[in-house]
């Protein structure tokens, strides 16, 4: 890059990934070369959503997730309204349309944090069930379940943390709706089977009704059709089962894995690009670093921040850091009383230290509300987000113990 010639890094997403790269970018750059930087979020809105939230939002717990963007941002970033259709790697343009109108967004570096999106695959998923990864599904989730009578059920599909915190909000705000929570296989199957039985626990005093091993083979207008033919018939049914990437990164001629998750390197560059960076969910990390990774903030928080690092790094002519992220704990809320928080090694597997009960949704809540406040405060405290070290490089070619779900 030209010393002098102002540089423009856009970075395509404003989740989690997404802010917390552009406020560590734009408070990290010194007076000189900030005057010659401008950082663009494109975002097809104008609010920043708390995804971990939604399911707040569909039982009714809370009004929204909504947060302006304003109120996350540096106040030096810019902010583009619109969605990106194409990114045009050799000349440096995303191709950002609002309105029906197309127009150029040229950029010297991307940063794609385009974030996850709900997997409608599964036959009668798009048509008949509710999903939560955006705020309009929550909205309708919302509406749907506040209008079922007395004695109505509430079926989840998906025995993750996201199904397993929906199905419990749900049973919390609405005693009087019989809520059911099918898993594919074993509930939360990557938790110790002491977290486990306690969240099961958790799952009972609340009244909810969990069927493991019921897969799903289709969903009609009022039935879930399993794959051992039984029928589990609901009035509102949510989907929560599983989740896609969009399309972005493979219409855009750019290498991605067999989801649609842009291939990046050890320093988070695209593996077709030096000037695409990836972070977050629709990103696939070398197994030599990212064996470990999981979809969800406790990722893409650190991600943000470690595309920033090599954003900065290549805006220096330095050479970029390799990528090194881990996790800390596993926390999953259990309705508003209730909550369980599993500390975690680095890789994700867990350690012998967790809470349960009232101190787990204490704990579990302190992690949500600290996923927007630090990114808020990465704005003027660059680092103000903090995660650990990922787990030690495996060697190239070793086979991961574990990809993203």
């Amino acid at each position: 890059m030209t010393v002098g010639i102002e540089q423009t890094v856009v970075i395509v997403g404003g989740g989690y990934a997404g802010i917390l790269c552009a406020n560590r970018l734009r408070s990290s750059l010194g007076e000189d070369r900030a005057a010659l930087t401008r950082v663009v979020v494109v975002n097809p809105t104008s609010e920043f959503q708390e995804r971990i939230r939604l399911h707040e939002v569909a039982a009714g717990t809370r009004t929204s997730a909504a947060i302006p963007l304003a109120e996350m941002l540096h106040p030096d970033v810019e902010v583009t309204i619109g969605r990106v259709v194409r990114i045009d790697s050799p000349g440096r343009v995303a191709e950002v349309e609002r309105a029906g109108e197309i127009r150029a967004l040229h950029y010297d570096l991307l940063v794609y944090a385009v974030g996850s999106c709900a997997d409608r695959r599964t036959p009668g998923v798009s048509e008949f069930a509710l999903g939560l990864a955006d705020p309009a599904d929550a909205a309708v989730a919302l509406q749907a379940i506040g209008a079922s009578a007395p004695g109505s059920r509430v079926v989840v599909v998906g025995g993750g943390f996201t199904g397993v915190e929906t199905a419990s909000e749900v049973a919390d705000q609405h005693p009087d709706l019989e809520v059911v929570l099918l898993s594919a296989e074993l509930l939360v199957p990557h938790m110790r089977a002491a977290a486990r039985r306690s969240i099961h626990r958790s799952l009972r005093r609340l009244g909810v009704d969990v069927r493991e091993n019921a897969r799903v083979d289709c969903i009609t207008e009022s039935a879930i059709v399993l794959d051992s033919g039984e029928l589990v018939s609901f009035g509102v049914c949510m989907w929560t089962a599983s989740f896609s990437v969009p399309d972005l990164a493979r219409a855009s001629g750019l290498t991605v894995d067999e989801r649609g998750r842009l291939l990046v390197d050890e320093h988070l560059r695209s593996v077709d690009s030096q000037h695409i960076l990836g972070a977050g969910d629709a990103v696939r990390l070398p197994e030599s670093v990212g064996a470990h990774v999981r979809m969800g903030c406790a990722m893409a928080l650190p991600l943000g921040g470690a595309a920033a690092a090599t954003a900065l790094a290549i805006l220096r002519g330095e050479q970029p850091p390799t990528v090194s992220v881990g996790f800390l704990v596993q926390c999953v809320s259990l309705g508003r009383s209730r909550g369980y928080v599993q500390v975690v090694h680095a890789d994700d597997s867990p350690t012998s230290l967790a809470l349960g009960g009232r101190l787990g949704a204490f704990v579990k809540e302190a992690v949500c509300r600290m996923t927007v406040n630090s990114s808020r405060r990465e704005r003027t405290e660059p680092g103000a987000f903090w995660a650990p070290k990922g787990p030690k490089p495996r060697p190239s070619g070793a086979t991961p113990a574990q990809w993203a779900p």
